[in-house]
């Protein structure tokens, strides 16, 4: 069929485009991420063991603060390449659909289905990644409190130092999603003003 009579190409061009996004971000970024962020779980994890008496010294609020940001950031690193690959099995599904389809009509249906449950995943991708930002910005400051007590909390625990690394990795994860969220930002208003126009769609008589 033409492409100019065809409805579903500009969704089959748009699904192919999020794909190299997504498989970049979860074959790619999303290791490299993880590598970055190694020290910094390694370390939290310690500050968790010793909380009490950490606390102790640089206050209970801190502690806190590194704790549950460090968790929610484990979580996030975990959850982000799950909900990647399923997202990506879904865009599978879709080009094949919109491919295999003797008649783009026939599909419309079940590209609209598909579609917005596609989008809604590119968007939680989009929420998750920002979340991750803001709570390694929490550690990246309270990384920095520590910092302050180091000579102090050294003389106590000697893997203190390794705030360093932890911050050092912290940053560096930063800068490559906030890199990869300004060029989400854009890709996420487009696929929803897609999803908009999908659900407009009408199959045409044969």
């Amino acid at each position: 069929m033409a492409e100019d009579n065809d409805p579903t190409k500009k969704f089959l061009d748009a699904t192919e485009k999020y794909q190299e996004r997504l498989h970049k971000l979860w074959k790619v970024v999303f290791k490299k991420v993880s590598a970055h962020l190694k020290k910094m779980v390694s370390f939290t994890r310690l500050v968790a063991n010793v909380a009490k008496e950490i606390a102790a010294i640089i206050g209970k609020s801190v502690v806190d603060r590194v704790i549950n940001a460090a968790q929610t950031v484990e979580g996030l690193i975990t959850n982000i390449p799950v909900l990647l690959r399923t997202a990506l099995l879904l865009g599978r599904c879709i080009i094949a659909k919109i491919k295999k389809a003797a008649d783009p009509n026939e599909v419309i249906p079940t590209l609209k289905k598909l579609f917005t449950r596609y989008v809604r995943m590119i968007k939680q991708v989009f929420v998750f990644i920002t979340n991750l930002i803001q709570q390694l910005d929490i550690l990246g400051t309270v990384f920095g409190v520590i910092g302050t007590f180091q000579s102090v909390l050294r003389a106590i625990f000697s893997w203190i130092t390794d705030v360093t690394g932890a911050k050092d990795g912290s940053v560096k994860a930063q800068r490559m999603l906030r890199k990869v969220w300004k060029e989400m930002k854009r890709e996420v208003k487009e696929a929803e003003l897609l999803r908009k126009q999908v659900m407009k769609l009408k199959a045409k008589p044969a």
